[in-house]
């Protein structure tokens, strides 16, 4: 009975190894898929040239996704949004090349647009402010680029940007024309950096004012519509303007010397010949040079004697 018993007891040895090892085995297997799932990837992630976001849970985000303060959108198959502009609920918005959605003016191909703070296209027309800036908005969402005249009033939104351009000078100065401080063109008279101006009343490009205007009974001159004073010349003459524009007639003292200015506002002087240099005044008689000064003392047709 020994020796039976013995060929039992060490083949009962060597089985009970082998079946040991094998629960071994399957209890790694089991806990292998969770240790890859622990590694799993969460956040933004790169896979070939698209950009998706996974939860915590290993999942694809879609929808809208505020992530660091930006908003992002992602497609119903998790792609993220890019270049491209998304309608949702009955609001358009756009996607820059990162993916953030984009807030403010845009220039996309070839127009330009204004997108709120909330990323949402504005689409009806008309004026809006837009951080301190000024745009007008046609339907459906274009910015009016270049001349736009609105109300009586013409105004000028750059070009590419679409904002109202102010307190500037635009064309070929002193030939264009400039827009004041609430955007619209300057027309009449304007007080422009403390010195007058004026411009023509009418007519969208360069209506600067150049020459003589008779305003209320007085004679003003202008260059690139900026109103002259002092000493001018113009078409061979001399004439004086007034420290308020005003053409000067009659008697005139400049640094100390006297002059006198025709009924015409021309400066008398014997520049056009000698008979030319004669005042004559309640009862006397003055001459003037060439200069248009005033000469005393002893005189000779010609010169001094």
């Amino acid at each position: 009975m020994k020796k039976t018993i013995l060929p039992v007891l060490m083949s009962a040895m060597f089985v009970v190894p082998a079946v040991s090892h094998a629960e071994d085995q399957e209890a790694v297997k089991q806990i292998a898929p969770k240790t890859e799932q622990t590694m799993q990837q969460t956040g933004w992630i790169k896979e070939g040239n698209t950009w998706y976001f996974y939860d915590q849970n290993g999942v694809k985000k879609t929808g809208w996704l505020k992530d660091n303060g930006t908003w992002y959108y992602l497609n119903a198959d998790g792609a993220m949004k890019s270049n491209s502009w998304l309608s949702d609920g009955g609001k358009w918005y756009y996607f820059a090349e990162s993916g953030a959605m984009k807030t403010g003016n845009i220039f996309n191909q070839g127009s330009c647009y204004l997108l709120g703070a909330d990323g949402a296209l504005y689409t009806n027309e008309g004026w809006v402010e837009y951080e301190g800036e000024w745009y007008f908005v046609h339907q459906g969402g274009d910015l009016h680029e270049g001349y736009l005249e609105y109300n009586g009033k013409a105004y000028s939104m750059a070009i590419e940007s679409g904002k109202m351009q102010k307190n500037i000078w635009l064309g070929s100065h002193p030939d264009g024309n400039y827009f004041l401080e609430d955007g619209s063109m300057a027309t009449g008279w304007n007080l422009i950096n403390n010195e007058w101006y004026y411009f023509k009343e009418s007519g969208i490009h360069f209506n600067t004012y150049n020459g003589w205007l008779s305003y209320k009974g007085s004679w003003y001159y202008f260059v690139a519509s900026k109103m002259q004073t002092g000493w001018i010349e113009d078409n061979g003459n001399w004439y004086y303007l007034n420290a308020d524009g005003t053409m000067k007639t009659g008697w005139l003292k400049d640094k100390g010397t006297w002059y006198y200015l025709n009924a015409n506002g021309t400066m008398k002087s014997s520049v056009n010949g000698w008979n030319e240099g004669w005042l004559d005044e309640g009862g006397k008689r003055y001459f003037f040079d060439d200069s248009g000064a005033m000469r005393t003392g002893k005189l000779c047709e010609g010169g001094t004697c």
